[in-house]
Protein backbone atom coordinates (compact mmCIF):
# COMPACT_ATOMS: atom_id res chain seq x y z
CA UNK A 1 0.00 0.00 0.00
CA UNK A 2 1.49 3.31 -0.86
CA UNK A 3 0.78 6.18 1.61
CA UNK A 4 2.28 9.60 2.00
CA UNK A 5 2.13 13.96 1.16
CA UNK A 6 1.61 16.04 -2.00
CA UNK A 7 1.68 19.56 -1.90
CA UNK A 8 0.22 21.76 -5.42
CA UNK A 9 2.11 25.07 -5.41
CA UNK A 10 1.71 27.23 -8.33
CA UNK A 11 0.48 31.04 -8.86
CA UNK A 12 -2.75 32.35 -7.57
CA UNK A 13 -5.53 31.25 -9.82
CA UNK A 14 -3.54 28.53 -11.50
CA UNK A 15 -6.82 26.07 -10.40
CA UNK A 16 -5.00 24.33 -7.37
CA UNK A 17 -8.44 24.33 -4.92
CA UNK A 18 -10.70 22.86 -7.78
CA UNK A 19 -8.05 20.21 -8.17
CA UNK A 20 -7.76 19.54 -4.58
CA UNK A 21 -11.35 19.08 -4.84
CA UNK A 22 -11.59 16.78 -7.67
CA UNK A 23 -9.08 14.76 -6.14
CA UNK A 24 -11.04 14.20 -2.91
CA UNK A 25 -14.22 13.66 -4.63
CA UNK A 26 -15.85 16.48 -2.66
CA UNK A 27 -15.36 20.20 -1.47
CA UNK A 28 -12.40 20.48 0.82
CA UNK A 29 -10.99 24.23 -0.17
CA UNK A 30 -13.12 27.24 -1.67
CA UNK A 31 -12.78 28.75 -4.95
CA UNK A 32 -12.74 31.92 -6.56
CA UNK A 33 -10.93 33.98 -9.38
CA UNK A 34 -9.69 36.12 -6.73
CA UNK A 35 -5.92 35.98 -6.33
CA UNK A 36 -4.81 34.87 -2.55
CA UNK A 37 -7.94 33.50 -1.96
CA UNK A 38 -6.29 30.02 -0.39
CA UNK A 39 -4.68 31.83 2.77
CA UNK A 40 -4.25 28.50 4.82
CA UNK A 41 -2.87 25.47 4.25
CA UNK A 42 -6.03 23.34 2.75
CA UNK A 43 -5.98 19.44 2.91
CA UNK A 44 -7.86 17.00 1.27
CA UNK A 45 -7.51 13.30 1.28
CA UNK A 46 -7.67 10.80 -1.37
CA UNK A 47 -8.52 7.19 -0.77
CA UNK A 48 -8.72 4.12 -2.57
CA UNK A 49 -7.52 0.30 -3.17
CA UNK A 50 -3.53 1.62 -4.00
CA UNK A 51 -3.40 3.65 -0.81
CA UNK A 52 -3.76 6.76 0.54
CA UNK A 53 -2.74 10.79 -0.44
CA UNK A 54 -2.57 13.84 1.96
CA UNK A 55 -2.95 16.56 -0.46
CA UNK A 56 -2.55 20.03 0.47
CA UNK A 57 -3.56 23.15 -1.36
CA UNK A 58 -0.83 25.69 -0.87
CA UNK A 59 -1.55 29.41 -1.09
CA UNK A 60 -0.54 30.92 -4.13
CA UNK A 61 3.26 31.51 -5.16
CA UNK A 62 3.57 35.48 -4.32
CA UNK A 63 6.22 38.19 -3.23
CA UNK A 64 4.52 38.95 0.08
CA UNK A 65 4.05 42.53 1.42
CA UNK A 66 2.20 42.22 4.48
CA UNK A 67 2.63 39.88 7.56
CA UNK A 68 -0.32 37.92 6.76
CA UNK A 69 1.17 37.52 3.50
CA UNK A 70 4.39 36.48 5.01
CA UNK A 71 2.97 33.97 7.01
CA UNK A 72 1.28 32.78 4.13
CA UNK A 73 4.83 32.29 2.40
CA UNK A 74 6.39 30.92 5.25
CA UNK A 75 3.34 27.70 5.34
CA UNK A 76 4.48 27.28 1.46
CA UNK A 77 8.27 27.25 2.31
CA UNK A 78 7.61 24.76 4.97
CA UNK A 79 5.66 22.29 3.61
CA UNK A 80 6.92 22.12 0.27
CA UNK A 81 10.46 20.87 2.05
CA UNK A 82 8.21 17.92 4.39
CA UNK A 83 6.08 16.68 1.45
CA UNK A 84 6.59 13.33 -0.48
CA UNK A 85 6.02 14.38 -3.79
CA UNK A 86 5.64 18.38 -5.27
CA UNK A 87 2.68 18.93 -8.01
CA UNK A 88 3.77 22.24 -9.70
CA UNK A 89 0.71 23.63 -11.33
CA UNK A 90 0.35 26.36 -14.37
CA UNK A 91 -2.83 27.99 -16.38
CA UNK A 92 -1.48 26.47 -19.99
CA UNK A 93 -4.02 29.18 -21.33
CA UNK A 94 -1.64 32.15 -20.35
CA UNK A 95 2.16 32.32 -21.24
CA UNK A 96 4.31 32.31 -18.87
CA UNK A 97 6.33 35.60 -17.09
CA UNK A 98 8.15 36.34 -14.24
CA UNK A 99 5.86 34.99 -11.73
CA UNK A 100 6.54 31.67 -13.38
CA UNK A 101 10.09 31.94 -13.06
CA UNK A 102 9.67 32.80 -9.28
CA UNK A 103 8.02 29.26 -8.87
CA UNK A 104 10.80 27.74 -10.73
CA UNK A 105 13.33 29.17 -8.67
CA UNK A 106 11.43 28.43 -5.27
CA UNK A 107 11.45 25.09 -6.30
CA UNK A 108 14.84 24.85 -7.50
CA UNK A 109 17.48 22.78 -5.58
CA UNK A 110 14.33 20.61 -4.41
CA UNK A 111 15.51 16.95 -4.01
CA UNK A 112 11.42 16.31 -3.84
CA UNK A 113 9.87 14.60 -7.05
CA UNK A 114 7.98 16.91 -8.75
CA UNK A 115 4.82 16.74 -11.18
CA UNK A 116 4.30 19.10 -13.69
CA UNK A 117 0.57 19.74 -13.84
CA UNK A 118 -0.63 21.93 -16.98
CA UNK A 119 -3.87 22.95 -16.44
CA UNK A 120 -7.07 24.22 -17.50
CA UNK A 121 -6.93 21.78 -20.87
CA UNK A 122 -10.77 22.66 -21.38
CA UNK A 123 -9.97 26.43 -22.67
CA UNK A 124 -8.62 26.09 -26.45
CA UNK A 125 -5.62 28.67 -26.23
CA UNK A 126 -4.48 25.85 -23.31
CA UNK A 127 -4.52 23.09 -26.20
CA UNK A 128 -2.86 25.37 -28.71
CA UNK A 129 -0.40 26.68 -26.67
CA UNK A 130 0.76 23.50 -24.13
CA UNK A 131 4.04 22.56 -26.28
CA UNK A 132 5.49 25.42 -26.16
CA UNK A 133 4.61 26.28 -22.73
CA UNK A 134 5.39 23.37 -21.26
CA UNK A 135 8.58 23.48 -23.20
CA UNK A 136 9.28 27.05 -20.82
CA UNK A 137 9.27 24.49 -17.39
CA UNK A 138 11.21 21.59 -19.07
CA UNK A 139 14.13 23.99 -19.81
CA UNK A 140 14.51 24.93 -16.58
CA UNK A 141 14.41 22.14 -14.47
CA UNK A 142 13.50 18.20 -15.05
CA UNK A 143 9.97 16.59 -13.96
CA UNK A 144 9.07 13.24 -12.34
CA UNK A 145 5.76 13.40 -14.64
CA UNK A 146 4.52 16.00 -16.99
CA UNK A 147 0.14 15.08 -16.79
CA UNK A 148 -1.90 17.95 -18.68
CA UNK A 149 -5.00 17.89 -17.27
CA UNK A 150 -8.69 20.37 -16.53
CA UNK A 151 -9.21 20.31 -13.16
CA UNK A 152 -12.20 21.39 -14.11
CA UNK A 153 -13.89 18.87 -16.23
CA UNK A 154 -11.65 15.90 -14.42
CA UNK A 155 -9.82 15.39 -17.87
CA UNK A 156 -6.64 13.94 -17.28
CA UNK A 157 -7.01 13.33 -13.18
CA UNK A 158 -6.77 9.74 -13.24
CA UNK A 159 -3.49 9.99 -15.08
CA UNK A 160 -2.06 12.21 -12.39
CA UNK A 161 -3.46 9.94 -9.39
CA UNK A 162 -1.50 7.24 -11.54
CA UNK A 163 1.51 8.93 -11.22
CA UNK A 164 1.48 10.37 -7.64
CA UNK A 165 0.96 6.75 -5.93
CA UNK A 166 3.79 5.26 -8.19
CA UNK A 167 5.76 8.25 -6.32
CA UNK A 168 4.69 7.54 -3.11
CA UNK A 169 6.86 5.37 -0.64
CA UNK A 170 5.24 2.33 0.71
CA UNK A 171 3.47 2.71 4.17
CA UNK A 172 0.83 2.70 6.47
CA UNK A 173 -2.37 5.46 6.02
CA UNK A 174 -1.58 8.28 7.69
CA UNK A 175 -5.36 9.10 8.46
CA UNK A 176 -8.24 7.23 9.09
CA UNK A 177 -10.03 5.81 6.00
CA UNK A 178 -12.89 7.77 6.06
CA UNK A 179 -11.30 10.86 6.21
CA UNK A 180 -11.64 13.42 3.49
CA UNK A 181 -10.25 16.43 5.35
CA UNK A 182 -8.49 17.80 8.33
CA UNK A 183 -10.25 21.10 8.48
CA UNK A 184 -11.55 22.31 11.46
CA UNK A 185 -16.03 22.69 11.07
CA UNK A 186 -15.20 26.02 12.72
CA UNK A 187 -12.89 26.87 9.59
CA UNK A 188 -14.75 25.24 6.99
CA UNK A 189 -17.81 27.61 7.85
CA UNK A 190 -15.60 30.17 7.81
CA UNK A 191 -13.74 29.46 4.61
CA UNK A 192 -17.37 29.53 3.19
CA UNK A 193 -18.75 32.49 4.26
CA UNK A 194 -15.64 34.16 2.60
CA UNK A 195 -16.39 32.38 -0.38
CA UNK A 196 -19.84 33.98 -0.94
CA UNK A 197 -18.22 37.33 -0.05
CA UNK A 198 -15.50 36.68 -2.42
CA UNK A 199 -18.20 36.04 -5.42
CA UNK A 200 -20.14 39.88 -4.25
CA UNK A 201 -17.44 42.41 -3.89
CA UNK A 202 -15.18 44.47 -5.58
CA UNK A 203 -11.88 43.46 -6.80
CA UNK A 204 -9.63 44.89 -4.41
CA UNK A 205 -11.53 44.09 -1.03
CA UNK A 206 -10.43 40.46 -1.14
CA UNK A 207 -7.02 41.21 -0.19
CA UNK A 208 -8.44 43.32 2.54
CA UNK A 209 -10.89 40.75 4.16
CA UNK A 210 -11.43 38.27 6.62
CA UNK A 211 -14.01 35.62 8.36
CA UNK A 212 -13.87 35.00 12.07
CA UNK A 213 -15.85 32.84 13.63
CA UNK A 214 -16.30 33.69 16.94
CA UNK A 215 -18.90 31.43 18.45
CA UNK A 216 -20.44 28.09 17.61
CA UNK A 217 -23.61 26.29 19.36
CA UNK A 218 -25.01 23.12 17.55
CA UNK A 219 -28.66 22.16 19.32
CA UNK A 220 -29.93 18.84 19.03
CA UNK A 221 -33.60 18.62 17.61
CA UNK A 222 -35.16 15.00 18.41
CA UNK A 223 -36.87 14.11 14.59
CA UNK A 224 -35.19 17.20 13.10
CA UNK A 225 -32.05 18.30 11.81
CA UNK A 226 -29.52 19.69 14.13
CA UNK A 227 -29.73 23.26 14.24
CA UNK A 228 -25.87 24.95 14.23
CA UNK A 229 -26.03 28.37 15.64
CA UNK A 230 -23.07 30.59 14.12
CA UNK A 231 -21.78 33.90 14.97
CA UNK A 232 -19.04 35.70 12.66
CA UNK A 233 -17.40 38.82 12.04
CA UNK A 234 -16.37 40.31 8.04
CA UNK A 235 -12.75 42.07 9.25
CA UNK A 236 -12.32 45.02 6.72
CA UNK A 237 -9.54 47.61 6.73
CA UNK A 238 -11.59 50.71 6.58
CA UNK A 239 -14.82 52.19 7.19
CA UNK A 240 -15.52 52.93 3.95
CA UNK A 241 -15.05 49.31 3.09
CA UNK A 242 -17.33 48.37 5.86
CA UNK A 243 -19.79 50.57 3.90
CA UNK A 244 -19.55 48.39 0.87
CA UNK A 245 -20.03 45.10 2.59
CA UNK A 246 -22.87 46.03 4.12
CA UNK A 247 -24.29 47.26 0.50
CA UNK A 248 -27.55 49.88 0.55
CA UNK A 249 -29.57 49.24 3.13
CA UNK A 250 -28.11 46.15 4.22
CA UNK A 251 -28.65 44.44 0.65
CA UNK A 252 -24.79 43.15 0.20
CA UNK A 253 -24.56 41.22 3.81
CA UNK A 254 -27.96 39.78 3.23
CA UNK A 255 -27.08 38.27 0.12
CA UNK A 256 -23.46 36.91 1.25
CA UNK A 257 -24.97 35.78 4.61
CA UNK A 258 -27.96 33.86 2.50
CA UNK A 259 -25.56 32.51 -0.30
CA UNK A 260 -22.97 31.40 2.77
CA UNK A 261 -25.88 30.01 4.84
CA UNK A 262 -27.34 27.56 1.85
CA UNK A 263 -23.99 26.14 0.95
CA UNK A 264 -23.26 25.41 4.83
CA UNK A 265 -26.31 23.59 5.50
CA UNK A 266 -25.77 21.82 2.31
CA UNK A 267 -22.64 20.64 2.89
CA UNK A 268 -22.90 20.18 6.66
CA UNK A 269 -26.73 18.78 6.60
CA UNK A 270 -27.89 21.23 9.38
CA UNK A 271 -29.89 23.77 9.68
CA UNK A 272 -28.36 26.99 10.35
CA UNK A 273 -28.56 30.15 12.14
CA UNK A 274 -25.94 32.65 11.08
CA UNK A 275 -25.42 36.06 12.74
CA UNK A 276 -22.89 38.01 10.53
CA UNK A 277 -21.68 41.53 11.14
CA UNK A 278 -18.92 43.26 9.34
CA UNK A 279 -16.42 44.92 11.39
CA UNK A 280 -13.34 47.53 10.61
CA UNK A 281 -9.98 46.65 12.44
CA UNK A 282 -7.82 48.75 10.57
CA UNK A 283 -4.22 47.02 9.47
CA UNK A 284 -5.72 43.58 10.78
CA UNK A 285 -2.99 42.07 8.41
CA UNK A 286 -0.36 43.34 10.49
CA UNK A 287 -1.53 41.91 13.43
CA UNK A 288 -0.02 38.64 15.19
CA UNK A 289 -3.10 38.29 17.41
CA UNK A 290 -5.86 38.66 14.43
CA UNK A 291 -4.02 36.20 12.34
CA UNK A 292 -3.84 33.73 14.83
CA UNK A 293 -7.53 33.97 15.07
CA UNK A 294 -7.80 33.20 11.60
CA UNK A 295 -6.97 29.36 12.58
CA UNK A 296 -4.26 28.19 10.65
CA UNK A 297 -4.04 24.34 9.80
CA UNK A 298 -2.23 21.60 11.91
CA UNK A 299 -2.59 18.59 10.28
CA UNK A 300 -3.24 15.60 12.88
CA UNK A 301 -0.64 12.63 12.20
CA UNK A 302 2.36 10.82 13.80
CA UNK A 303 5.56 10.68 11.70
Amino acid sequence: MKSGTVALVGRPNVGKSTLINALAGQKVAIVSPRPQTTRHRIVGVVNDERGQIVLFDLPGVHRPLHRMNVQMMHVLRETIQEVDVVVQMFAADEPPGHGEEFVVELLSGLSTPVVLVPNKLDLSAARKHLSERIAFYTERRSYAAIVPLSALTGEGIPILLMHLFALLPEGEPLLPADATTTQSERFFIAELIREALLERVEAELPFTTAVLVRHMEEEERPGEIPLLKVWADILVERESQKAIVVGRGGRMIKAVGQAARERIEKILGVRLYLDLRVKAHPGWREKPHVLSELEPVDVPWDE
